[in-house]
């Protein structure tokens, strides 16, 4: 049987919930530096209502999308469900969903950057009709 998700913007009150999520690396140079709360609170602002979270009928968090823009191209930075759920079917609802409020704001190019799934990524992306390129890129911080 499905379980009924809710898919909606992600909001500040939401952000003790989304970092509780498991599916963080928290080794990782961005999520050191990333994934805290007072930094994501200024992102949340700086893009509103682009980033999703997935909610049960119940309102537990199970999953979240970070997304943003830069007024140009989107960005997709993480995007984490609880393993207990349907990932692929919950990726793509908030997939979808963060993608449909970048087109309301004028964004119809994006990157993702991911660095860990619980789930085939590439698969994942290619199965919406993305094109996974690898990642050759470094990081420093500035």
């Amino acid at each position: 049987m499905e379980v009924e998700i809710i898919i909606r913007a992600m909001e500040e009150l939401d952000l003790e919930h989304v970092l509780s999520l498991r599916n963080i690396d928290f080794n990782s140079v961005v999520a050191k530096n990333f994934y805290k709360k007072e930094v994501l609170v200024n992102y949340l602002k700086r893009n509103s209502k682009v980033s999703s979270v997935a909610c049960t009928f119940e309102g537990k968090i199970i999953g979240f999308l970070l997304c943003g823009h830069d007024g140009i191209r989107g960005f997709i930075y993480n995007i984490t469900v609880s393993n207990e759920y349907e990932i692929r079917r919950i990726s793509k609802m908030m997939v979808t969903r963060s993608l449909s409020e970048l087109k309301k704001v004028g964004i119809n190019t994006g990157f993702i950057f991911t660095e860990s799934s619980t789930f085939d990524l590439e698969e994942f992306w290619d199965s919406i009709g993305w094109t996974v390129i690898p990642d050759k890129t470094s990081q420093k911080n500035i």
